[in-house]
C-alpha cells in the first residue's frame, strides 16, 4: 500500500501515479476488447457459458482446436417445443412459462427453478438457433431498478440492453442449427401479434 500524501509535493506525485494507473487500466481494457473482436471476426465463439440448447466444448491446446458449440439433445428438444408452441398454437411468452412449469421443465440456471419471461424473450430472438451466430448484440448498463440493493458491488453494470440488429457483429461462427429458418420467422411474427 502507498502511504497517504503528507505535503503538497506528495499530493502531486500521488495524483500523477493515479493518472498513470487509470491510463494503464484503460489501455488493458482496450487491448482485451480488440482481442475479442479479432477472435470473433476469425469465427471463434466467445462465451463463458453455452446458450440454452447447446454444450460448449472449450479450447483444446493439445489439439489446437478452438471452442465450439455442440447440440445438447435434451435442451434442444425443449427449445423446439417452445418455438412450436408459439408458432403453432400462438402461445404468449407467459403461457409458455406456465406450460414449462406444468411439464416440470426447469431452466439451466434459476434459484426458484422457474423460467423468466425475459430469458424466454432473449432465447426466442437468438439467431444461433438457426445457425447464425453473432456477437456484440448487447451492452452492459447499471440496472435502473435492481432486484437487490447492495452497498458495494464489484461489477456495477450488471444489467444488459440490446443494440439494434444492424450494430451486431455478425461472424461466420459455426453453430449447429436447432430450429429451421421458417419456424424462427413464424415465431417472430407471432410475437409481434402477441
Amino acid at each position: 500500500t502507498v502511504p497517504s500524501p503528507k505535503n503538497s509535493e506528495d499530493k502531486i506525485l500521488h495524483g500523477v501515479r493515479g493518472l498513470f494507473a487509470e491510463y494503464e487500466r484503460a489501455k488493458i481494457t482496450e487491448r482485451f476488447r480488440l482481442g475479442k473482436l479479432r477472435k470473433v471476426r476469425e469465427g471463434h465463439i466467445l462465451v463463458s457459458e453455452a446458450l440454452y440448447g447447446y454444450t460448449y466444448i472449450p479450447n483444446n491446446k493439445e489439439t489446437r482446436t478452438h471452442g465450439y458449440y455442440e447440440i445438447n439433445e435434451s435442451e434442444a428438444r425443449v427449445v423446439k417445443m417452445i418455438f412450436t408452441w408459439i408458432a403453432g398454437e400462438g402461445l404468449t411468452i407467459r403461457k409458455v412459462v406456465k406450460r414449462l412449469q406444468e411439464f416440470n421443465i426447469k431452466p439451466r440456471k434459476s434459484k426458484r427453478g422457474v423460467w423468466s419471461t425475459s430469458t424466454l424473450s432473449t432465447l426466442l430472438k437468438h439467431k444461433a438457433y438457426i445457425g447464425e451466430a453473432h456477437w456484440g448484440s448487447s451492452y452492459a448498463v447499471v440496472p435502473e431498478k435492481p432486484l437487490k440493493v447492495q452497498q458495494y458491488r464489484k461489477i456495477k453494470k450488471s444489467s444488459k440492453r440490446m443494440k439494434p440488429e444492424e450494430e451486431w457483429i455478425a461472424s461466420k461462427i459455426p453453430v449447429p442449427a436447432i430450429v429451421d429458418r421458417d419456424l424462427f420467422q413464424r415465431v417472430r411474427e407471432q410475437l409481434k401479434v402477441n
